[in-house]
């Protein structure tokens, strides 16, 4: 049986997938984490490529009926992170992204093929 945090990490990926985020990885980290269930992590090639990818997520998170997620960092747009809860996603420029290498802190919990959401 899916979950609700499964189908909104779905619709979560699909929106990335359709916006053309780069290299998109998905940790469960349920067991290691105390506040969410997914970390997304993904590339944009520009900040305004970030925006847009945040703000269909945005969107069509409200359109799946989950509540509307925080954002911070959506002024500069380098890193966009969208905590919509279960799931937390980090939209980032790739120089910020190899800089701060936070999917190195998830590495020991399970990485999701997003192929197989």
């Amino acid at each position: 049986m899916i979950t609700n945090s499964e189908l909104k990490l779905r619709k979560v990926v699909e929106s990335l997938q359709g916006k053309k985020g780069i290299n998109i990885m998905v940790f469960d980290v349920d067991e290691k984490s105390g506040y969410t269930d997914y970390m997304v992590f993904v590339s944009g090639t520009s900040i305004q490529h970030n925006q847009t990818m945040s703000e269909f997520v945005q969107r069509e998170l409200k359109t799946g009926g989950f509540s509307k997620p925080l954002i911070e960092g959506s002024l500069s747009s380098k890193w966009i992170l969208v905590d919509a809860g279960d799931i937390v996603i980090n939209i980032m420029l790739d120089e910020i992204r190899d800089y701060y290498r936070l999917e190195d802190i998830w590495s020991e919990s399970t990485k999701i093929d997003i192929n197989s959401l």
